[in-house]
């Protein structure tokens, strides 16, 4: 894809970190805060031009990721309690709320150090803790302003629940308690929960009498009524979306996007002139338009319909139709929605990112060099207050979707900005400012692509396409949490394996894929040494093993029928051999003995040895034996042209152990190569002298 032009002012990513920086000095001691004046801390600034005493806090936009958390309304914090109190019980009160909002935004020490919570998280967090001071001001008011310090043990348990039915949002509710009390200990603030033993208790420090629940229902744990929605799509509907997301992309989607614009210049047209767009003349002239264009499929033969029905708006009402193109504008309108949350899906299916991080994706983040990855900035799991940049690999499919969403933002956006993904129509924002609401676009998507029944019953949302990576990756690769942890960024492997084992029925997939896969791998290798085609110390006595069994069987070559038996019999009784690398597989029975485990026990494939006798090489591996030795006798000039005595040796090593593994290959590369020959001769005359 040829380069764009970066066209954005340069943003300093430093300075949120320089920021944070220069709040810690300027407060000092933190552990002051709570005893110094109202006067004096509510002129500290804690936000970009946001002061402790303001009427409304807002976080800055690029501190938080891309996506819903960037709405102004979900940025801003009003510090007020919807309650009414004396004029100096509701002073006392605004100035508790802000003192704990302003100390919630503090570094603080964690099991990991000392660390601040990140805007996002202290936006969640905040938002929960307005709520707990309403209900504490209208349901357990104090005489002197309190928010916290007067609520008893079961004021707290009658919070948590008052607050919200969530068990989720419960426990955040005792964190922030928790947070408060330690914050109060600390002295940054004077109002904070000290979870004062109930009135009613005993106080001579005898027992508390136990509350009866006679009469009450017997507590029963409740049942979830759906299946948890980050479940990963189906194969089904995997296949089906992308399949129509890749045949806009060849087919159709460069003339609905100039016959889009081309509506959108008559459009304007009209409002210079001061005609709605209701009018007969402009809606003759948005319809010619569409019928004018040129609709062809990518072999250039006429387009009249579609492969699979959509459905559209056409005269005000909805139809789903496969005909092809539309009559009204306003299909075409949703043919371009569609196409935004199809090239969405298309690459966060290939990236396995956030939404977050795929949302953030701007025109400085494809095609820059054109090796296929895509730039953007990740908020989870790291420090910055503004993201860290990292990078993933894409498939060309996702290289063209995002391709043609350049375009689709081109036309829509304003001529300075460079963000991928637009608003297509005014809504939260003027049509084309960034947009922060993918999950709504592709719910639409997969209704009008009729493929709703296929998401299991959930909503389709962006999230499950990083669970679909997980559950593919897990079920085709053996290396499968390493490759995820990369992909995903993740600091440990149990957050990866949660991913892969987030539908309960993975794990059982993951186990029969990799049997079916051991089983087809045995097949292969069974045919290659039938053949003699097949390598390593154990292809000769296979091979001998399978002209027995065809002798047994009166069969002069291995058919369908007997193939199978063959394998169960020579896997030990169903038992599959094992994959040590591409092309490589390990022969080796639980009980036999093998050098990679110095003794009997389960095969080590990480310690497998070229030399071991159940070592068998596929066919497949030739190719891949030939390069490897080509790119070693390279790397050994290079190596001995620097002097490097040590990892000439080990190079050494490494061809000769390569050149055992298949006769004709070895022949080939000792009479091209000169290196090679005199490596292969130097030991040939160490066992002649051993001899």
């Amino acid at each position: 894809m040829t380069p764009i032009r970066a066209t954005e002012h340069v943003v300093d990513r430093d300075a949120p970190s320089r920021w944070a920086s220069r709040l810690d000095t300027t407060i000092g001691n933190f552990g002051s805060l709570g005893a110094r004046p109202w006067a004096e801390v509510s002129k500290i600034e804690f936000l970009p031009s946001i002061r402790v005493g303001d009427p409304e806090y807002v976080v800055p936009e690029n501190w938080v990721p891309p996506g819903q958390m960037r709405l102004l309304s979900v940025r801003t914090r009003k510090p007020r309690i919807e309650a009414d109190g004396l004029p100096h019980v509701v002073a006392a009160w605004d100035e508790s709320i802000r003192r704990s909002l302003f100390a919630l935004a503090l570094p603080h020490q964690t099991k990991k150090g000392v660390r601040r919570y990140k805007p996002s998280t202290w936006l969640t967090n905040t938002a929960v803790l307005l709520r707990m001071a309403t209900w504490s001001a209208a349901n357990r008011p104090s005489p002197d302003g309190h928010l916290w310090s007067h609520l008893t043990r079961s004021d707290w348990a009658a919070l948590r629940t008052g607050v919200s039915g969530s068990s989720s949002t419960q426990k955040l509710v005792g964190s922030l308690a928790e947070r408060l009390q330690k914050l109060g200990l600390r002295g940054v603030i004077r109002d904070f929960p000290t979870f004062r033993e109930d009135p009613e208790q005993p106080s001579d420090g005898g027992p508390a009498r136990e509350k009866s629940r006679r009469g009450q229902p017997v507590a029963t744990r409740t049942q979830k009524t759906e299946p948890r929605s980050y479940q990963p799509f189906s194969d089904a509907f995997v296949s089906e979306l992308i399949r129509r997301a890749r045949w806009l992309h060849d087919n159709l989607a460069p003339q609905i996007l100039q016959c889009w614009e081309s509506l959108r210049e008559a459009t304007e047209r009209a409002r210079k002139a001061k005609r709605a767009s209701s009018h007969p003349s402009i809606i003759e002239e948005r319809r010619a338009i569409i019928a004018g264009m040129d609709w062809h499929d990518a072999d250039g033969r006429p387009l009249t319909r579609l492969p699979w029905p959509i459905t559209i708006r056409e005269s005000r009402r909805s139809i789903t139709t496969d005909v092809w193109p539309p009559k009204d504008p306003s299909a075409i309108n949703m043919m371009v929605s569609l196409l935004q949350a199809l090239n969405f899906c298309t690459a966060n299916f290939c990236a396995g990112g956030r939404s977050s991080e795929i949302l953030d994706a701007n025109d400085q983040s494809i095609g820059v060099d054109g090796e296929g990855r895509l730039r953007a900035r990740t908020f989870k799991l790291i420090d910055q207050l503004d993201g860290q940049a990292r990078d993933w690999p894409l498939h060309p499919a996702a290289m063209k979707a995002l391709s043609i969403q350049h375009e689709l933002a081109r036309i829509v956006r304003p001529g300075d900005a460079t963000h991928l993904w637009v608003l297509l129509k005014e809504g939260t924002g003027p049509a084309g400012s960034p947009l922060h609401n993918i999950n709504e676009a592709v719910i639409r998507a997969v209704e009008a692509l009729g493929l709703t029944h296929a998401t299991g019953g959930i909503r389709p949302h962006s999230h499950r396409w990083r669970h679909t990576v997980a559950r593919i990756v897990a079920l085709s690769l053996v290396a499968a949490p390493q490759v995820l942890m990369d992909l995903f960024g993740h600091r440990d492997l149990e957050m990866t394996l949660r991913y892969m084992l987030s539908h309960p029925e993975i794990a059982s997939e993951v186990k029969q894929v990799a049997e079916e896969v051991a089983y087809a791998l045995a097949a292969e290798a069974l045919k290659d040494a039938e053949s003699g085609n097949a390598g390593g110390p154990a292809a000769a006595p296979l091979q001998i093993g399978l002209e027995r069994l065809k002798m047994r069987w009166g069969k002069d070559a291995l058919d369908a029928d007997t193939l199978g038996e063959a394998i169960d019999i020579l896997t030990c009784n169903e038992k599959p051999w094992s994959m040590v690398r591409p092309g490589v597989l390990c022969t080796k029975a639980v009980g036999q003995y093998g050098p990679c485990t110095q003794g009997r026990g389960s095969p080590d494939p990480g310690a497998c040895r070229t030399d071991c006798g159940h070592r068998l090489e596929m066919a497949r591996a030739k190719h891949q034996c030939e390069g490897a030795l080509t790119a070693l006798l390279n790397e050994h000039v290079a190596a001995a042209a620097e002097g490097e005595e040590l990892r000439v040796a080990s190079l050494e090593g490494q061809i000769l152990a390569t050149l055992k593994r298949w006769d004709d290959v070895r022949d080939r590369c000792i009479a091209r190569n000169e290196t090679a020959r005199r490596i292969w001769d130097t030991r040939q005359g160490a066992q002649h002298e051993t001899a």
